[in-house]
């Protein structure tokens, strides 16, 4: 009787619980930034290569950084019922773009040259590749970004060090679930940019100018 009674109440509990902590659809706010574009043309072609996070190809004459990433933070969904609390994720405001994109240019090439505005022109392709991928593949974003938030289940904490370390946990496990999404991102992103980065277009670019 005594175990019988035991899982009544087990069962009781779990019920209040469930009810008492029942899942939210969290608010997403996605802002999108263009970054600063910032133009460096005090260095030499072998000290920006250093600053490349990838490999620079021996044809190059100039060189876009542009890393699309997320960042942002989180509003918790908090529910007490005496000295339980549940908490979950009430609100994402994120941000997907770049703070700046730095474009290299040789300093051999001076601005007013021909070569200065080859390269320079080049390199704003890239730029533009960079900043218009965001609203081309911002509806993937966001649907990764809905599918991750529902897989989050609101729990049932003691404790406000203990609320804050799940509500953590949750946001990381937000922004972990859409980095596989960033990366394609910046992979088709690199596929872009290498169809004017190829020996022939390279061939193209310097028989514009004749002082390379």
């Amino acid at each position: 009787m005594k175990l019988y009674y035991t899982l009544l109440l087990s069962l009781f509990l779990s019920s209040n619980a469930s009810a008492f902590c029942e899942a939210q659809t969290p608010r997403i706010i996605l802002d999108a930034e263009t970054g600063v574009v910032r133009y460096i043309t005090h260095l030499s072609k072998n000290e920006f290569a250093k600053r490349s996070p990838v490999p620079v190809s021996p044809n190059t004459l100039g060189l876009t950084v542009a890393k699309l990433n997320m960042t942002g933070t989180g509003i918790p969904y908090l529910k007490q019922n005496g000295m339980r609390a549940c908490v979950g994720i009430s609100e994402l405001r994120l941000k997907i773009g770049y703070d700046t994109l730095d474009v290299f240019i040789d300093k051999k090439y001076k601005p007013g040259s021909c070569e200065y505005a080859v390269v320079k022109e080049h390199e704003n392709y890239h730029v533009r590749v960079s900043q218009e991928a965001m609203t081309f593949f911002r509806p993937d974003i966001e649907k990764a970004l809905n599918k991750a938030v529902q897989k989050i289940k609101p729990q049932v904490v003691v404790g406000q060090a203990e609320a804050q370390a799940v509500f953590q946990r949750q946001f990381n496990q937000v922004m972990r679930d859409v980095q596989p999404v960033l990366e394609h991102i910046n992979k088709k992103i690199a596929e872009k940019n290498y169809e004017i980065d190829t020996p022939e277009s390279y061939r193209k670019t310097t028989a514009l100018c004749q002082n390379w």
